[in-house]
């Protein structure tokens, strides 16, 4: 008996001490049977999924294969190595594809430009390219973005800052959500769902089940990347637990689009096709345009059909209305946290505005922090103090390939075929090899060269707008609207945060919000 327990003895710490040998250069600790998911689990305890993955591509040089549970599929080469990602995504790109997978999760896409690869991709992109890129559907931007301002978003303010004291606190980031659903709302399908109306009874706001609905996609897709497959499909199947909010979700998102559609095909068969100024929205612009190189792009995607245009909609306004909210909530969060910035921006504002000829704006204007193209493309310091939030907050903190053959990446890691790929935006914001040792400082000097202009990085360090041909197309207005509604707010109102310590964290989902919105009273500037 003795023996036999000896032996038993012997055999486990056999197998602890191969198990100690296999972790020794293991980011985190690989448990038998069930890889680095314990491990995950208990990190998270104490530090955020971003945060866990920074620490672990900070030891082991920028690149690791995180193991799920040997039963199931769940294994990710988890990168934010700079080499690695110039070579998938811009030198041997082909080899590098969404996957079969990264479709199903992201079905409530639908055929939207982020689900598709070749001819499908390369139509939409051209599609949205001159839809997006048009001088005059730029103009319109700005002036519906100034006018539901104006209208909406600065009464709202003026109204907390009012209150006895200024005692109430407002969620800043909740605002900003509802004011850029109502604004995507209105360029992309040509109404106004009035979640942000200008006055409201009893201090609430109201509630829309459009916009949570947007919100509860968000989650499920995030849910179904940390599952595997076959759970949320056989959960999706019996309507139970997160895919039953999923089904719920998509049926209001698809009431709202698909009504907004048959609607929009109405009124213009009757009016014949015209389209008047008013009447700029991008879902009327698809309807009416033609295929002017005449190259038959019908024959790849119809896209007068409801289902591409409900594709194409939907993902405008949910990339519109969550990238903007969320730069802009972490730029006043990392501004007001850092007085000297926040000095700087006022001081560069207040000449901007000093500089203005005497007949070239009426005095309301004159005060008011609203910049023209013209002035905003001369404030250098905001646009070095956007680089840096995007820096350190990016949009998107992950993206995603999936391997079609075998491959060696730069680093000397080997990639097998249909293995996934997560690129960890957050982390290469964090990491010294490419920003320095400073890399964790709020810097927007860093942007900023000795001739006092904006430094030129790569977009495969600068990975906030992807790189490759999949760059966004957005990504010139997204700067430009960020700039805009950051100079007239910090122009005009002081955000006296309440909660700005470490218990602010974002969320882990598609888009980097804050994980409990960001509360703030507002205090109107004597300017």
């Amino acid at each position: 008996m003795a023996t036999e327990l000896l032996l038993v003895f012997l055999s486990l710490a056999i197998f602890l001490w191969h198990c100690l040998l296999r972790n020794k250069h293991s980011p985190v600790y690989q448990w038998p049977f069930l890889g680095m998911l314990p491990s995950l689990l208990l990190s998270l305890y104490n530090y955020t999924l971003h945060d866990f993955c920074t620490r672990a591509l900070r030891r082991t040089g920028g690149t690791f294969l995180l193991k799920g549970p040997s039963f199931i599929n769940v294994d990710f080469m988890v990168t934010s190595d700079p080499t690695n990602i110039n070579y998938i995504f811009n030198k041997n790109a082909a080899n590098y594809k969404k996957g079969r997978d990264f479709r199903a999760i992201m079905d409530p896409l639908g055929d939207g430009i982020f689900n598709v690869d070749d001819d499908s991709w390369k139509f939409q992109r051209k599609l949205l390219h001159s839809l997006l890129n048009n001088p005059e559907f730029e103009g319109h931007t700005m002036k519906t973005l100034e006018r539901k301002m104006r209208s909406n978003l600065l009464p709202v303010l003026d109204r907390a800052a009012t209150k006895v004291g200024g005692d109430e606190a407002l969620d800043i980031q909740d605002v900003f959500k509802r004011f850029m659903f109502d604004n995507m709302c209105m360029l992309v399908l040509g109404f106004d769902p009035k979640y942000l109306p200008a006055g409201f009874e009893g201090g609430r706001l109201p509630k829309s089940a459009c916009s949570n609905a947007f919100d509860e996609l968000g989650e499920v897709v995030i849910y179904r990347y940390m599952v595997p497959i076959c759970v949320w499909t056989f959960q999706h199947r019996l309507r139970i637990g997160m895919e039953w909010k999923c089904i719920r979700a998509w049926s209001t998102v698809d009431k709202l689009l698909y009504g907004t559609i048959n609607m929009k095909k109405q009124e213009l068969a009757t009016k014949k096709h015209s389209v008047g100024n008013d009447k700029r929205d991008l879902l009327t612009q698809v309807l009416v345009m033609k295929d002017e190189d005449g190259r038959g792009d019908e024959k790849i995607i119809d896209k007068t059909s409801n289902n591409f245009l409900r594709d194409t909609m939907f993902t405008l306004v949910a990339v519109g209305r969550d990238t903007i909210t969320a730069s802009l909530t972490w730029l006043i969060w990392c501004v007001v946290n850092h007085p000297i910035v926040e000095k700087r921006i006022l001081e560069e504002l207040g000449l901007a505005i000093a500089a203005r000829p005497p007949t070239e704006v009426d005095e309301e204007e004159r005060g008011g922090g609203f910049m023209n193209n013209n002035e905003l493309n001369k404030l250098v310091y905001l646009h070095a103090t956007v680089c840096e939030t995007l820096r350190l907050y990016p949009l998107v903190p992950f993206e995603h390939k999936c391997v079609v053959e075998v491959d060696v990446l730069p680093s000397g890691h080997t990639v097998h075929k249909e293995e996934r790929i997560v690129f960890s935006i957050y982390s290469m914001g964090r990491m010294e090899n490419i920003w320095g040792k400073d890399c964790m400082e709020f810097k927007p000097e860093r942007w900023i060269s000795e001739t006092g202009t904006i430094l030129h990085i790569p977009s495969y360090k600068f990975m906030t707008f992807i790189t490759g041909a999949r760059t966004c197309l957005g990504k010139s207005m997204a700067f430009t609207q960020v700039k805009y509604l950051a100079s007239a707010l910090l122009w005009n109102y002081k955000f006296d945060l309440i909660d700005n310590g470490p218990s602010v964290k974002p969320t882990v989902g598609m888009v980097m919000f804050m994980k409990d919105g960001l509360k703030a009273r507002v205090i109107k500037r004597n300017n």
